[in-house]
């Protein structure tokens, strides 16, 4: 608590978001020790300090910080600082992260979930809109967590689209949380609070100053794994969220624009030439993510029949195609010999000794019907889920376990974390 005081005192002297902070907290370790040189700054004569800092030195009183704790106990707003072991580490890792956050929700959103930054113009077309309550959609389904800036248009779409769903979301606000802005939305920000997450690392009190918001836009694409950005002009501010989220090491998604001269789009078209990632379909941003974060995903999700009759294209025609070559696997059947060469269905090339090993296993005893179609789709996939193949099989869990088990025995593939299986 001490640690919070302290840092309180600081921000309300140099203002939320100044990087000269960070410049003291690192010269002296503490938020005790930079407090210490501050108040006797002569102490340090490499501090430099600007004028109307030394001003608010002699202004801002301990009485001020206890009566700014007691608005936030008053209006139910904690307060993160970066030490807390519940700081995100992804944000620590930016420059000049916030040094403290006032939330309200669950602040573990922060951690151990995929967090995707939802960015665009306040003034959206019915094509960016649509497009993103598609992806969105998906996207919430499958276990992602839409961060954006509560602005009217993209960002709040995003929100909205998860609330719909039940899920939660994270609003990120350019303001005090006991601001009502926007207007319109004010009351949304309890509904997200309630399901998900509503922060700030702008003081109670705080206007939503146009100065806020580029300083609020490093801390949004720092809190995410990638940005999204929907619909931008060349002059929006979701722009300098992408910029900050390059600069950051961040993936950057852009959805491509429905007319290449469309001014509204100008700003999407620029990042998609400097290298972002264009999608067309939900499961670019998830595929992007599958190999790292499949045990944080809803994998089920991606294959049920809701999922699949949506206007989700791609996996629709993936789950079809791979269903056809089962039946035509079946029918097979019935036209050639039961008995099937291990090694032309897995090799081209010479086999090691103990694959020899296992083909000569496998001769002994036959492999099931699903053990050998569970063969052939992991030839065509690097990684595949458990809720997968049982979809595309049409198989019980208890049978295609039993097929897998006996695939692993006799060397065929891996059992990887998060229920994911590979060809040896």
């Amino acid at each position: 608590m001490e640690e919070i005081r302290t840092l309180l005192w600081m921000v309300m002297v140099f203002g939320a978001g100044n990087p000269q902070i960070w410049k003291i907290l690192r010269r002296h370790q503490t938020p005790q020790k930079a407090a210490e040189v501050l108040h006797h700054p002569e102490i340090d004569e490499e501090l430099h300090l600007p004028e109307f800092v030394r001003r608010r030195l002699k202004q801002v009183t301990q009485e001020q910080v206890d009566k700014m704790l007691i608005t936030c106990e008053k209006q139910k707003l904690s307060i993160l600082w970066y030490g807390d072991a519940a700081y995100p580490e992804q944000l620590l890792s930016i420059e000049n992260p916030p040094v403290l956050l006032f939330y309200q929700g669950n602040i573990t959103l922060l951690q151990n979930h995929m967090l995707l930054t939802v960015v665009g113009t306040r003034n959206p077309t019915e094509y960016s809109l649509r497009i993103e309550k598609l992806i969105c959609y998906d996207l919430v389904q499958v276990g992602f967590v839409p961060v954006t800036g509560f602005a009217v248009g993209v960002d709040i779409a995003a929100n909205v689209c998860a609330l719909e769903q039940e899920k939660p979301s994270i609003a990120l606000m350019g303001c005090g949380l006991d601001q009502y802005y926007p207007h319109q939305h004010a009351t949304m920000k309890q509904e997200i609070a309630k399901r998900g997450l509503i922060l700030s690392e702008f003081l109670p009190g705080t206007p939503p100053n146009s100065s806020n918001f580029p300083l609020r836009n490093r801390v949004l694409s720092g809190l995410s794994m990638g940005t999204f950005v929907i619909q931008a002009p060349l002059r929006s501010g979701a722009l300098i969220t992408a910029e900050n989220a390059m600069e950051q090491g961040r993936d950057v998604f852009c959805i491509p624009p429905a007319d290449v001269t469309d001014r509204r789009y100008m700003g999407v078209a620029k990042y998609l030439r400097d290298g972002a990632i264009p999608v067309f379909h939900s499961q670019d941003i998830i595929y992007e993510y599958y190999t790292s974060h499949a045990h944080m995903m809803t994998a089920s999700v991606l294959y049920e029949d809701t999922f699949r009759k949506s206007d989700s294209l791609v996996m629709a025609i993936e789950v079809s195609n791979e269903k056809r070559f089962v039946n035509e696997r079946k029918k097979k059947e019935t036209q050639v010999p039961s008995k099937v060469k291990a090694t032309e269905m897995l090799h081209e090339e010479p086999l090691n000794d103990f694959e020899k090993t296992a083909v000569l296993d496998v001769s002994e005893r036959e492999l099931q019907v699903l053990s050998r179609e569970v063969l052939a789709i992991l030839q065509k996939h690097t990684v595949v889920h458990f809720d997968y193949l049982a979809s595309v099989l049409e198989a019980s869990m208890q049978d295609l376990n039993a097929a897998l088990t006996e695939l692993e025995i006799y060397g065929y593939l891996d059992h990887l974390p998060g229920k994911q299986f590979r060809l040896r």
